[in-house]
């Protein structure tokens, strides 16, 4: 097992803070507005990665609990069974004529069974709903190439399996360069808020280090790094978390001083 999602948000928010204080100039660093989309953005990229996972977190906001796609699936084999047979009745049976107009049915039970299986994949839709509509900006408006990029990456994560792609650094390498090469010509907060999603998701990558599966590459499959030093969920993690939340608190206290002083 590897981090949930409170060591990952808990990580990215604090990698996010870290990278606040890192700015250049003190103003950056004090500026209300730049440093709540980074550090929101840094949390937001901590748990981005795991949209492969089936059942994690971030997938389930975008599909229906487990027991209601088990239910759509079920309802969807029955009806759908139901409306070939009724179809098949009708084309190639004797139809009384007391039932005849409901025989008629079995297309809107096939269609009904059709619905409840798209609703039991509700996920898959939406991930490739979302490609498709990146790839088609990026062809019908010239669009960054980080658009196509992501666009893709959409597409093909109903079929890949979890830390298939874009749990592996270099997914994470390509994706970093074409969002910073694309906000830095976007307003300084959005430049920022690209900057912490980047940081968040590499912290995402660094918590998987220390459980059990780790990360491997995507050039180089069998090539993996796991340190194993503690169980999902379990007493270690538990306290990273609070230590990495005690952490972030230091930080934003530095940065309030900061920005006490700038305002004497």
């Amino acid at each position: 097992m590897n981090v949930n999602k409170q060591g990952h948000v808990a990580l990215a928010v604090t990698a996010g803070s870290a990278g606040l204080l890192m700015m250049p100039s003190l103003t950056m660093q004090t500026d209300v507005g730049i440093a709540a989309a980074l550090v929101a953005a840094a949390g937001i990229g901590g748990v981005f990665p795991d949209f492969d996972h089936k059942t994690s977190t971030v997938s389930n906001r975008i599909q229906f609990p487990l027991r209601y796609r088990r239910l759509f699936r079920t309802l969807s084999g029955f009806l759908g069974a139901l409306g070939v047979g009724l179809v098949a009745y009708r084309q190639f049976g004797h139809v009384p004529e007391q039932v005849g107009e409901w025989v008629k049915s079995g297309p809107l039970w096939i269609g009904a069974a059709i619905l409840f299986w798209l609703l039991a994949r509700l996920r898959s839709l939406v991930l490739i709903g979302i490609g498709a509509l990146l790839l088609a900006g990026y062809a019908m408006y010239d669009l960054h190439w980080i658009t196509a990029f992501a666009g893709f990456a959409f597409l093909i994560l109903p079929l890949v399996k979890h830390r298939g792609v874009i749990h592996t650094p270099e997914f994470a390498a390509v994706l970093s360069i074409g969002l910073l090469n694309f906000s830095a010509q976007q307003p300084e907060i959005i430049n920022m808020a690209v900057i912490g999603f980047v940081i968040g998701w590499w912290a995402h990558l660094a918590g998987d280090i220390f459980g059990d599966e780790g990360i491997h590459f995507l050039l180089l499959p069998k090539l993996k790094i796991a340190l194993r030093l503690f169980k999902n969920g379990g007493p270690a993690e538990r306290w990273i978390s609070r230590t990495c939340w005690g952490c972030s608190l230091l930080m934003w206290g530095v940065i309030l001083l900061q920005t006490q002083i700038l305002l004497k």
